[in-house]
């Protein structure tokens, strides 16, 4: 779900009062006590929830690069670079490998004694309450005196769909193709891996070939004499391990993320909402229309249902205070 700045939620809702009369009588019910008091208590959850989320990706993704660091320093010594490593640089990579080790061990025991990815789920299932609640206290917000009753309640309609359904429908829709990107087979780090393991391939191809005395026409004859090297097994091996630490790395990563999960889910509810809107919002603006705060009350509730759904990951980690 959403972990936007801290004012956002606010800044969406001042959005989409600013084209509406001065005098609208929905403004004073968004000024109101009980909504800046659910509007308080929602920007200090998300903050929270962020605050956990980021320290999540922190120790994880140090970890993560550590263990990777220290396999990319091993494999160095499994290359045929052996007269650079003499000396002072074979102490330092050794060195850099124990550090290696001890932050990727230490990050391991502060993720299991700190929890963070569960502080960051609780938190997020606190927010994503108060944020249906500071809606729910829009929509059911009593009008002020000597306030037209069908005004309202068209401006309650617009004000939802403007500062929650829209908004979160382009939310879903935006973050679904940053998921997917990241979870594709062809990101940057992981075509970085492949092109090792291709290289490796070829080399390893080449020594073969040549060792077995394979006749070649003149063109695949040459590729395969610049392809051999010296040692060209500790190459391949080298070459191949950097391979399958950065291939970790990314695949490590992106399931510390979730992200084909996400992708999948926000897609899904965007799908939802979509249809929904489709399918009842004419009707709802009718009935609103005529006065009917039923119809109102009936599409938020639709609406948030499917939320919920999507976000269901984080508040069955923690009840709301209603349960």
């Amino acid at each position: 779900m959403s972990t936007q700045s801290q004012k956002y939620q606010r800044e969406a809702i001042d959005k989409a009062l600013s084209g509406l009369p001065p005098n609208a009588p929905v403004r004073a019910i968004v000024a109101s006590k009980d909504v800046q008091d659910k509007l308080t208590a929602f920007e200090a959850a998300d903050s929270r929830a962020k605050a956990e989320q980021d320290r999540y990706k922190l120790w994880g993704r140090r970890g993560i690069g550590a263990t990777t660091f220290g396999v990319v320093l091993g494999a160095l010594v499994l290359l045929p670079v052996d007269t650079w490593l003499e000396g002072a640089p074979k102490v330092v990579i050794g060195a850099l490998q124990t550090l290696a080790l001890a932050v990727t061990f230490g990050a391991t025991l502060l993720i299991t004694w700190l929890r963070p990815l569960h502080e960051w789920m609780s938190s997020r299932a606190e927010a994503e309450r108060l944020r249906g609640k500071v809606f729910d206290a829009i929509v059911n917000g009593k009008a002020p005196p000597g306030a037209d009753a069908r005004a309202l309640l068209g401006q309650k309609l617009d004000l939802l769909m403007a500062a929650h359904v829209d908004d979160q429908l382009g939310y879903f829709k935006r973050r679904s193709r940053e998921h997917r990107k990241l979870a594709s087979k062809f990101s940057p780090l992981r075509l970085l891996g492949y092109l090792l393991i291709v290289c490796a391939t070829l080399l390893g191809a080449a020594a073969l070939v040549s060792e077995l005395g394979v006749r070649l026409p003149g063109v695949l004859k040459d590729l395969v004499d610049h392809l051999v090297l010296r040692d060209a097994n500790r190459w391949q091996l080298g070459l191949a391990t950097i391979a399958s630490g950065i291939l970790a790395h990314a695949t490590a990563q992106t399931l510390m993320d979730q992200d084909e999960r996400k992708a999948m889910l926000y897609d899904i509810t965007a799908k939802k909402l979509r249809k929904l809107i489709d399918r009842d919002l004419a009707d709802v603006r009718d009935a609103v229309a005529k006065g009917e705060e039923s119809a109102l009350e009936r599409f938020f509730a639709d609406v948030r249902s499917i939320m919920e759904q999507e976000h269901a990951v984080w508040s069955f980690v923690r009840p709301s205070d209603d349960e």
